[in-house]
């Protein structure tokens, strides 16, 4: 937690706060952004109207001819795998075009017997 306190008090070279955290505006207020929301906000998606997969459609073929231009290797589960990524928060830094992606292990998610023991430790 203290890098992410660190971060995102540091100032840019204009004295505004360098590092912009817009899905987690307050605890009320958080949300887990999709990759469309992510790429958007950056401005490198542009979101169409809702209905018949347009968005995802052509966000796929981005992705694709990205891998094709680098030579990378992948198929078409990898591609959906990325698209249905909602990371726990984001931070944004505009000025370098930044995007880290927060992901939070809680101690739900590591252990597989979490809630008996913490059931067992309110007893």
């Amino acid at each position: 937690m203290f890098s992410i306190r660190k971060s995102s008090t540091e100032l840019n070279d204009v004295s505004e706060p360098r590092w912009h955290f817009p899905s987690a505006l307050s605890p009320e207020a958080h949300t887990e952004w999709g990759l469309y929301k992510i790429l958007e906000y950056n401005g490198l998606h542009e979101n169409l109207p809702p209905g018949a997969g347009h968005n995802r459609a052509k966000l796929r073929k981005n992705i694709e001819e990205y891998h094709i231009a680098y030579g990378i290797d992948f198929d078409e589960t990898d591609i959906d795998t990325f698209i249905a990524q909602r990371p726990d928060g984001l931070a944004f830094d505009k000025e370098k075009k930044l995007c880290v992606l927060l992901e939070y292990t809680r101690a739900m998610d590591t252990n597989e017997v979490w809630a008996e023991k913490k059931e067992q430790e309110k007893k």
